[in-house]
């Protein structure tokens, strides 16, 4: 068993520091999971303590979790296009971009800028962000570079919507609905709408529109300005539900019968393109020489990274799960102490299970 006492006292450490308000953490090792809580959920207006279900933003977990998870879904139940084809193939759009395969929009190398404030363009429409990025001048060369880029996963949303002719979180719900999600696990768009209580929501950073803290509301203002859903971010949950999740991609990955297609999430994870950093709609530990794992995982890891200050990764080699939620951007935002943190964390995990 993994001697979990020094990763709470880190976490603990890390509210002390003012890395973060609170955390969550989830490990899961040699078929068993261990779910550590410190902290607070809230610093403002009042002190509210954590809790292991309490519900996160998870910001860009969105894309691999819910954009993700959806596709490997419906290439295997219900394959409408090929990820090796051009986009041009499925959408109306002009070249350069009708020539760039699908795939490059999932590993960030499509040549598209990394962000634009289509939330200035009130209502928004997933259709209005299309038409916008049809406008927009390459970057680099497709494949001739890796940006992250949100711009890709607002493309891939129009994209399945387009392909399915349903709204992406119809999508979404549709491929988990398979998943054995324990009773306890949470992994939903819109929380509030759905009838969870706020308070079971940590919140995030003030907003100076509402002049109000965000609780229950996405943190990312584009996604906001679409009601609440996309492929870029959205997504809220608590470590049960990301950790039943990750589970069943292990499993699949190693072949176990499950869900999920072991051939498709194979394909997914073990993707690699010499320009990129990442696999598909997941990224490697290492990013740009930065290492959010210290280095401590093994070269088979995906996993991936939120600005909310959750994250996940699997270690594919050790069959190791470690998963971090926190609202580092609680009250405001600026605090980047949780670049430091991670490494410490995930170095300090491999040290408790001795591998």
């Amino acid at each position: 068993m993994p001697r979990i006492a020094p990763l709470l006292e880190l976490l603990k450490e890390g509210v002390r520091k003012g890395v973060f308000p609170g955390a969550v953490c989830g490990i899961f090792y040699q078929q068993k999971s261990y779910i550590l809580a410190g902290g607070f959920a809230s610093l403002t207006p009042f002190l509210e303590p954590v809790e292991e279900e309490s519900l996160y933003d998870l910001a860009s977990l969105t894309k691999p979790l819910a954009l993700g998870v959806t596709l490997m879904k419906f290439l295997d139940k219900k394959p409408l296009f090929d990820l090796e084809r051009p986009l041009g193939k499925y959408l109306e759009v002009d070249k350069p971009l009708s020539e760039i395969p699908l795939f490059r929009f999932l590993n960030h190398t499509s040549g598209l800028s990394s962000w634009y404030p289509f939330y200035k363009e009130k209502p928004l429409t997933l259709e209005k962000i299309f038409k916008r990025i049809k406008g927009f001048t390459l970057e680099y060369e497709p494949g001739k570079g890796c940006l992250y880029s949100d711009l890709n996963f607002y493309l891939f949303t129009y994209f399945l919507e387009r392909v399915y002719d349903k709204p992406f979180e119809e999508l979404f719900e549709e491929a988990k609905r398979e998943i054995p999600f324990s009773r306890r696990a949470k992994l939903i768009f819109k929380p509030l709408s759905k009838g969870i209580d706020e308070e079971s929501i940590v919140p995030t950073s003030f907003d100076s529109e509402t002049q109000k803290i965000l609780r229950g509301i996405v943190e990312d203002e584009n996604t906001r300005a679409l009601s609440g859903v996309s492929g870029v971010a959205g997504l809220f949950g608590n470590v049960y539900g990301v950790m039943d999740l990750l589970i069943e991609l292990l499993k699949a990955y190693k072949g176990e019968k499950g869900v999920f297609n072991p051939d498709i999430v194979r394909y997914f994870f073990d993707f690699r393109d010499f320009s990129s950093e990442f696999s598909l709609t997941f990224m490697r530990p290492t990013k740009k020489g930065y290492s959010a794992t210290g280095g401590a995982f093994s070269e088979k890891t995906v996993g991936h990274l939120g600005y909310t200050g959750c994250s996940f990764f699997i270690d594919l080699e050790r069959e190791l799960i470690v998963i971090l939620l926190t609202n580092r951007v609680h009250p405001k935002r600026g605090n980047e102490a949780i670049k430091e943190f991670r490494p410490i964390f995930h170095q300090k995990v491999i040290e408790c299970i001795g591998s």
